[in-house]
C-alpha cells in the first residue's frame, strides 16, 4: 500500500512539473508571411507549422502569441522565459540568445521599383543613392550601417519600406526572398512594378532564439525534436506546402564574416 501511494505521489509531482515546463515559456512569433501571419483568423505559416510540430513532439500546448517584432524583439532580449522566431542568427545576436535551428535559408537583395532610374551592380553603388529603407532590427539594418551607409531610413513594419519605395520616397529596399514578394502583396502594390536587383548583401538562416536563462537541457530537446522532424521528412513536406521547393543556397561568390563555428551568416563579395 505505501508502494503504491508512493508511485501516485512521484507521478503526481512528475506531471506537476511537466505542466510548469509547459507553461512556463512565452513563445512569440510576429505576422510576416511566410514565416508566420494570420489567415482567416487563424495563425499559420511556414515557421508556425515547424514550431508546432515541435511543440507536439514534446507533448507541449500551442500556446504562441502573435506581436510586432520590435516588441518580440524586444522581450527576447530582457527575458525571462522567452521563445521567439523567426529570427536571423547574426554575429552580434549571437551571444545574445541560445539558438535551435536552422529552420530556413534565406538571401536577402536590394529591390527597387521597375523602370526607375536607379541601376546598382555593387554596394558602393547603393551607398551613393538618396535614400534606402529598411526595418529596425531586421538582419538587414544591421548590415548596411556596419558597412558605412549614412542614406538608411528606418521604419518598424516591412510594408512600409515598400510604400515609400513606391511612393518614390526612396530608391531601395533590401529584404530576403522568401519574405519580398508576400510584403509586396500586403502592401497592396502590384507586384510588377518592383523588381530584384542582383546585388545580394548576406545570406542569412533563421532560427528560434531562447532568452539567456532558459536552461541547456530545454534548449537541447528542441534542436533534438526539430532534427527529429527534418530526418522524417516533415520539415521538408512543410518547406514545400508553403511553395519552398527551390534551394536557397548560394550560387555566386560569398565570404563568411567573424562568426561562431556551426553558425552560418554570410556576406556578398561584389
Amino acid at each position: 500500500m505505501k508502494r503504491c501511494y508512493a508511485l501516485l505521489v512521484l507521478f503526481s509531482v512528475l506531471l506537476f512539473n511537466s505542466s510548469i515546463e509547459a507553461n512556463q515559456y512565452k513563445i512569440m512569433t510576429e505576422d510576416f508571411a511566410p514565416f508566420g501571419y494570420i489567415e482567416n483568423d487563424n495563425l499559420t505559416g511556414l515557421s508556425v507549422e515547424i514550431v508546432r510540430e515541435i511543440l507536439k513532439l514534446l507533448s507541449q500546448p500551442d500556446n504562441i502569441q502573435v506581436h510586432p517584432w520590435a516588441r518580440v524583439y524586444r522581450e527576447a532580449q530582457q527575458g525571462p522565459n522567452k521563445i521567439v522566431f523567426s529570427m536571423a542568427r547574426s554575429p552580434d545576436r549571437e551571444t545574445q540568445f541560445k539558438w535551435v535551428g536552422p529552420l530556413i535559408a534565406d538571401k536577402i537583395y536590394f529591390y527597387k521599383r521597375k523602370n526607375s532610374n536607379t541601376h546598382i551592380k555593387t554596394l558602393e553603388d547603393a551607398k551613393a543613392v538618396s535614400r534606402i529603407m529598411l526595418t529596425r532590427d531586421f538582419p538587414e539594418h544591421t548590415f548596411p550601417h556596419s558597412r558605412g551607409f549614412t542614406n538608411l531610413t528606418l521604419t518598424v513594419r516591412p510594408i512600409q519600406t515598400f510604400k515609400m519605395l513606391i511612393a518614390q520616397r526612396g530608391e531601395l529596399v533590401p529584404m530576403g526572398e522568401l519574405a519580398a514578394h508576400n510584403t509586396i502583396k500586403e502592401a497592396n502594390i502590384d507586384p510588377s512594378k518592383i523588381e530584384r536587383t542582383n546585388v545580394k548583401l548576406f545570406e542569412t538562416k533563421l532560427y528560434i532564439a531562447f532568452s539567456k536563462d532558459i536552461p541547456d537541457s530545454v534548449v537541447k530537446k528542441w534542436q533534438q525534436a526539430l532534427d527529429q522532424l527534418k530526418a522524417s521528412g516533415i520539415h521538408s513536406k512543410i518547406l514545400k506546402k508553403h511553395t519552398l521547393q527551390k534551394t536557397t543556397q548560394a550560387t555566386d561568390t560569398t565570404y563568411q564574416i567573424d562568426a561562431p563555428k556551426n553558425h552560418s551568416f554570410y556576406f556578398h563579395q561584389q
